[in-house]
């Protein structure tokens, strides 16, 4: 079998060191150990890789970790904040391990956020090709078309770009479910625009086998250990033996 090269830069930012530019700062500056001995190439062959150093402590794997967040309106998704922005990190106890967020939810949506000390994991389930479905609950305002899941569901081109593959049921005069499974950016706003719908509300509830139950908004859950491994398998998800930490 082909030995497989490791991204060595990647390793280091996924045991939550720091970032991949840095990382690569790191090893050019020979504070990256293979084996105990400087390592200054960027790629390096898995099987022979036995001990990890960064500035001499070592590196161990860890464990993949989930929680889930009820991210209220008002907090953006990523970690950088511009102008008066707040990030959803704000909402995370200064005791948990370096995390990533899965997908976005804008300024002015809510519900289930999905972190991660897993980037490859926050890869895995934010690519449209393993057609992870997410569920959203959009309060709208405006007339609801009769035909608007029908007309949704076949594909609909808005400024040249094209929503495919979006489900929409309606529940109440002024409350629909939509699912898809791609998420580009205001997907739902941009769709319901374009039926001259507004958005009151939105919400999202479930996203795959994660869902937001009753978790209280602005709170964040771990997901069992036991469970979690048990959907990962579920959704064939094959974690890569490359995660690693700095040993306490």
């Amino acid at each position: 079998m082909k030995n497989k090269l490791i991204r060595l830069s990647k390793l280091i930012s996924h045991a939550g060191i720091c970032s991949r530019r840095r990382a690569e700062e790191l090893i050019n500056d020979g504070r990256v150990k293979i084996n105990s001995k400087i390592c200054k190439k960027f790629f390096v062959p898995k099987n022979e890789i036995r001990s990890i150093k960064v500035f001499n402590k070592e590196l161990l794997k860890q464990k993949t970790r989930v929680w889930i967040l009820n991210k209220p309106v008002g907090f953006v998704s990523s970690n950088k904040e511009q102008k008066k922005q707040k990030s959803l990190f704000r909402l995370i106890p200064n005791d948990l391990p370096r995390l990533v967020s899965v997908g976005r939810l804008d300024l002015n949506s809510e519900g289930l956020m999905i972190l991660t000390n897993n980037p490859t994991l926050s890869t895995f389930l934010e690519n449209p090709e393993n057609k992870i479905e997410r569920t959203y609950i959009v309060e709208v305002s405006g007339e609801i078309s009769k035909n608007i899941e029908k007309k949704i569901i076949s594909g609909i081109v808005i400024d040249g770009i094209v929503y495919q593959n979006v489900e929409v049921f309606k529940k109440k005069d002024n409350l629909l479910e939509i699912k898809l499974i791609e998420g580009k950016n205001r997907e739902i706003r941009r769709i319901l625009n374009y039926f001259d719908l507004q958005v009151i509300n939105l919400k999202r509830v479930s996203f795959g086998p994660f869902k937001l139950e009753n978790i209280k908004m602005g709170q964040i859950f771990e997901i069992n250990y036991q469970q979690l491994q048990t959907t990962l398998e579920s959704l064939k998800f094959k974690d890569e033996d490359n995660f690693r930490e700095i040993k306490r």
